[in-house]
């Protein structure tokens, strides 16, 4: 939770938490979209070196979308583990 002082400001402590919050969600969807490209990119390239088309594009398309699901379940872990750790110490 966010408290306010008495001038109406933000303690440098609860900046600096909603700062690496941001950070931390803000470049999620940064994440997932080059996972999923990265794959698709050597899936292509595979591809082509093989003469395999679509097969690895698809199987690494897959692999970047399991990469991107796999970064957002430590976030959200993370994230309850934290809120968890929050709620312990307020009581």
């Amino acid at each position: 939770m966010i408290k306010i002082g008495r001038h109406g400001r933000m303690p440098e402590g609860d900046k600096t938490e909603i700062f690496k919050a941001f950070l931390t969600y803000g470049t999620l969807g940064l994440e997932m979209g080059l996972s999923v490209a990265i794959g698709i990119g050597i899936g292509y390239y595979l591809d082509r070196v093989f003469k395999t088309s679509p097969i690895l594009s698809i199987i690494f398309l897959l692999f970047g979308i399991a990469a991107g699901l796999k970064r957002l379940y430590e976030v959200y872990k993370r994230a309850e583990r934290e809120s968890e750790d929050e709620t312990r110490n307020t009581k």
